[in-house]
């Protein structure tokens, strides 16, 4: 008899475990789903007025130098975490390189210029890459005010799902060259 209780509570304890276990899986299956949280749709604009995003990696750094090397910097990070077929029109992105005086730079002058351009990705996250992929053809597109048709319209999404455990996201520096 006192058997059959304990089995009986075992059986109650087994259920209710595999039910909440159930209903977890379905809680997680549904925020799996989205790629960022739905409340960042509002300031996903191609406007720097709305995205703060747009406006803080147009703003110049105080240095032309910096300014280019970051402006490098933040065309390949996005070519790489934004979804769609980015397309990078080489003939745009060298006229930049060589307009910009990318090719001069050399030795302290790299330097200083690389130290602010990395600064200025602290901090770089997914939500700083899912704003900047909605305004893509805002800094990059026909009338980009980085760099004019260097990289095609994706779909204005990161390419990943959003891990609110490890939102940082990695943008290395560029290399220096030699001499």
């Amino acid at each position: 008899m006192v058997r059959d209780i304990i089995d009986r509570k075992s059986a109650i304890v087994f259920t209710l475990v595999g039910i909440t276990l159930a209903l977890c899986n379905a809680v997680g299956a549904a925020h799996a789903e989205e790629k960022f949280p739905s409340y960042w749709h509002k300031t996903m604009t191609n406007d720097p007025a709305t995205n703060f995003y747009l406006h803080k990696f147009s703003d110049t750094l105080g240095n032309p130098a910096a300014d280019t090397l970051r402006n490098v910097m933040l065309s390949l990070a996005l070519n790489h975490y934004c979804d769609g077929n980015l397309a990078l029109n080489s003939t745009s992105a060298d006229a930049y390189l060589k307009k910009s005086g990318y090719f001069a730079l050399k030795g302290k002058a790299w330097d200083d210029a690389s130290f602010l351009a990395v600064n200025a990705f602290n901090g770089f996250d997914y939500r700083s890459a899912a704003h900047l992929c909605a305004g893509i053809s805002y800094l990059f597109g026909d009338q980009g005010v980085l760099i004019k048709n260097l990289l095609s319209p994706g779909t204005s999404e990161p390419k990943m799902a959003y891990d609110p455990l490890n939102p940082y996201l990695r943008v290395p520096a560029l290399p220096k060259p030699a001499g």
